[in-house]
C-alpha cells in the first residue's frame, strides 16, 4: 500500500514541479499571434473570396440593367453607392455586432444570390412606371448593393481575429481596413455572359461559405430550376429563348437571335403587327427595316426593305455632294465608321463603291450580314475606331472620297469619336476632294451638343452644313429638340451643295426617293458655345467633363425608345 500511495503522489509532485518550472521558463507551445503570418493567411482565405465575388457582382449588375435602362442611366452614382455600401458594411460590423452577434451570414448571401435573377425579372416589369432614374436605383440596390454591404460586413467579421481594433485604436482599427477593402473592390472583366455569371457567383458564394446548412440547398435548388426553365434572360439553352418568345409572342414580337458582346446585349427583334425588324443594343436601336411582304410588294409597289430611320438615307447623300471634278462611283473609296444594320454602306456597295467598314462589335457585323442583307464584298475592320484611325493616319495609306461617321452607344454618342483629335484623323484620310457625313443624335439644348458640332465645324474649317431628319421646335415639349442630325463637310474650299438625285440613286427604295436629299427647311445653324464665348471644341482627354450632360441625354433617349418599342420588349430582352 505504501508503494501504491507513492505512485499516486508522484504525478502530483511532477505537476507541481512543472507548474513551478512554467512560472520560471517561457512556454514553448506554438500559439498564433493576431498578426502572425499563419493568422493573416487564414483571414485572407476568408476575406478575399468574399470581396472577389462581391466585386464580380458590380459589373454583372450593371450589364443586367443595361438592356432595360441603358448603360449610362444604370451607371449613374453606381461607383459612389458601391463605395458607401462597402464602408457601411465594414463599419456596421462594429456598430451592429452586439445586436446581430456572431451569426454567419454567408449562407444567406448565397441564397440571396441564387434568387436574385428571379427577383430582377419581376422588378423589371415596373421599369416603365419607375423610369430611368428610380428604376436603376431600386433594381441596382437589390442586384448589387445588397451584396456589397453584407460581404463587407462578413469581411470585417473575419478581420476581427487580427486584433487591429486593439492594436491600432478605435478609429484607425476600423477606418484603415475599411479604406483598404474599398480600394480592393475592383471591377473585373466578365469572362462569361452576365446572366450565367449571376448563377455562377451564387454557387461560389455557397462553396466559400464556412457553414453550409441543409436549408441552403433545399431553398437554392428551386432558384436554379427557375433559371433553367423559366428565366427568359438566361442564355443557356433553347428553353430560355422559348420562354422569352412565348411571352413576347402574346404582344406580337419575336427575338430572332441574341448574344452578349463587347458593346452589350445585342438582339434582332421582329414585330408581326408593325412588320419591321430591328437590331438592338442594350436600350437602343441601331437600325431597322420595314419587312418586304407580298402585300407591300403588290399593293404599294415596294421593291426592297425600307429603313425605319430616315437619317441613314440622308447620310447617303454624301455621295450627292457637288465637288469638282466629280467623283465617279467606280473610282471611289468609302469608309464607314459604325455599322448598325448597314443601310448606308449597303447603298455605297450597291453603287459599285469600294467600301471599308470599321465596327467595334463583331456580333453587330454578324447580324447585319445574317439578318439585314449586308453584302460580303467589303473590307471589315472589327476593332476600335480611335485606334484604327490613328494607325491609318500614321501609315498614310488609303485615302477615301467618302467617309460616313455613324456611331452610337449606351443611349448617347461615344465622345472619344467626336474629339478634335479623332475628327482631325478622319480628315487626314480624305482625298483632297473628299467629303464626309457625320451622324450625331443629341439634344440641341445641351452644351455638349453645341461643343461637338463646333468641333466638327472647326476641324473642317467651316466647310460644313447641318441637316436634321425633322424640324426643330426650340422651347417646345421635352425631347422635341433631341434630333438625329447629319453634318456634311468637305475637305476642300467650296459650298455645301447636292446634285439632284436620279432614279438610279434611289436603288428601288421609296424612302430614299423621299428622304435621300437633305431638306433645306431642316437645316440647323451652327451655334457658338455658351461657355467662354467663341467656338469651343471637344479636345481629347476632356470627355469625362461632359458625363453629366451625357446622362441627361441618355435619360431623354430612354424615354424616346419606350415610345418606339413597347415596355415588355425591353423588359424581357
Amino acid at each position: 500500500m505504501v508503494k501504491g500511495r507513492q505512485t499516486v503522489r508522484l504525478p502530483q509532485r511532477r505537476k507541481a514541479e512543472d507548474a513551478t518550472k512554467a512560472d520560471v521558463e517561457p512556454s514553448t507551445q506554438k500559439v498564433d499571434e493576431p498578426l502572425s503570418t499563419a493568422n493573416i493567411l487564414k483571414v485572407a482565405r476568408q476575406v478575399l473570396p468574399l470581396l472577389a465575388l462581391a466585386a464580380f457582382v458590380s459589373p454583372v449588375s450593371q450589364a443586367i440593367l443595361a438592356p432595360v435602362y441603358g448603360s449610362i442611366p444604370s451607371s449613374i452614382n453606381h461607383v459612389e453607392a458601391v463605395t458607401a455600401t462597402v464602408l457601411l458594411g465594414f463599419i456596421g460590423r462594429h456598430l451592429w455586432a452586439g445586436w446581430i452577434g456572431d451569426i454567419n451570414i454567408q449562407p444567406y448571401l448565397a441564397l440571396w444570390a441564387l434568387w436574385t435573377p428571379a427577383i430582377e425579372a419581376y422588378l423589371f416589369k415596373y421599369s416603365g412606371s419607375w423610369g430611368p432614374v428610380l428604376g436603376p436605383m431600386i433594381t441596382g440596390f437589390v442586384s448589387c448593393h445588397l451584396f456589397t454591404l453584407p460581404s463587407a460586413y462578413a469581411a470585417a467579421q473575419a478581420l476581427e481575429s487580427l486584433g487591429l481594433h486593439e492594436q491600432l485604436g478605435s478609429i484607425a482599427g476600423i477606418a484603415l481596413p475599411a479604406v483598404v477593402l474599398d480600394l480592393a473592390y475592383f471591377r473585373p472583366l466578365d469572362f462569361i455572359t452576365p446572366p450565367k455569371l449571376q448563377y455562377l457567383v451564387a454557387c461560389l458564394y455557397a462553396l466559400v461559405s464556412t457553414s453550409k446548412p441543409y436549408w441552403l440547398a433545399s431553398l437554392g435548388i428551386p432558384a436554379l430550376l427557375h433559371g433553367l426553365l423559366a428565366n427568359p434572360h438566361l442564355d443557356l439553352s433553347f428553353r430560355n429563348t422559348d420562354v422569352l418568345n412565348r411571352d413576347l409572342g402574346a404582344r406580337n414580337w419575336t427575338v430572332l437571335d441574341r448574344q452578349w458582346s463587347n458593346t452589350g446585349y445585342i438582339s434582332v427583334i421582329e414585330g408581326s403587327v408593325e412588320e419591321y425588324r430591328a437590331l438592338r443594343c442594350d436600350h437602343s436601336l441601331l437600325g431597322g427595316e420595314w419587312l418586304l411582304t407580298d402585300e407591300k410588294r403588290k399593293k404599294e409597289g415596294w421593291q426592297v426593305p425600307e429603313s425605319i430611320y430616315a437619317i441613314f438615307h440622308i447620310l447617303e447623300a454624301v455621295r450627292l455632294m457637288e465637288v469638282s471634278p466629280a467623283t465617279r462611283d467606280r473610282d471611289a473609296h468609302a469608309l464607314v465608321v459604325g455599322l448598325g444594320i448597314g443601310t448606308a454602306p449597303k447603298a455605297m456597295m450597291a453603287h459599285g463603291i469600294d467600301t471599308t467598314i470599321v465596327e467595334l462589335d463583331p456580333i453587330v457585323h454578324e447580324y447585319a450580314t445574317k439578318y439585314f442583307g449586308l453584302p460580303k464584298q467589303h473590307k471589315a475592320v472589327l476593332q476600335d475606331a480611335v485606334t484604327w484611325v490613328s494607325g491609318e493616319e500614321a501609315g498614310n495609306t488609303t485615302k477615301y472620297e467618302y467617309i460616313i461617321h455613324d456611331v452610337f452607344t449606351g443611349g448617347a454618342e461615344p465622345l472619344p469619336l467626336f474629339t478634335d483629335s479623332f475628327l482631325g484623323g478622319l480628315r487626314s484620310l480624305l482625298t483632297p476632294n473628299g467629303v464626309i457625313a457625320i451622324n450625331y443624335a443629341g439634344d440641341l439644348r445641351l452644351e455638349v451638343t453645341t461643343r461637338i458640332l463646333n468641333t466638327i465645324y472647326q476641324t473642317f474649317d467651316g466647310q460644313c452644313k447641318i441637316f436634321g431628319d425633322a424640324p426643330t421646335k426650340s422651347g417646345g415639349a421635352e425631347n422635341e429638340d433631341f434630333l438625329n442630325m447629319a453634318v456634311f463637310c468637305r475637305n476642300s474650299l467650296g459650298s455645301i451643295a447636292f446634285r439632284k438625285p436620279t432614279r438610279a440613286d434611289w436603288l428601288g427604295s421609296r424612302s430614299r426617293e423621299q428622304y435621300l436629299l437633305p431638306r433645306e427647311d431642316f437645316e440647323i445653324p451652327f451655334l457658338s458655345s455658351t461657355e467662354g464665348g467663341g467656338r469651343q471644341v471637344l479636345k481629347k482627354g476632356e470627355e469625362g467633363a461632359w458625363r453629366k450632360e451625357q446622362e441627361v441625354s441618355a435619360i431623354r433617349h430612354w424615354r424616346i425608345m419606350r415610345r418606339v418599342i413597347p415596355d415588355i420588349v425591353w423588359e424581357l430582352w
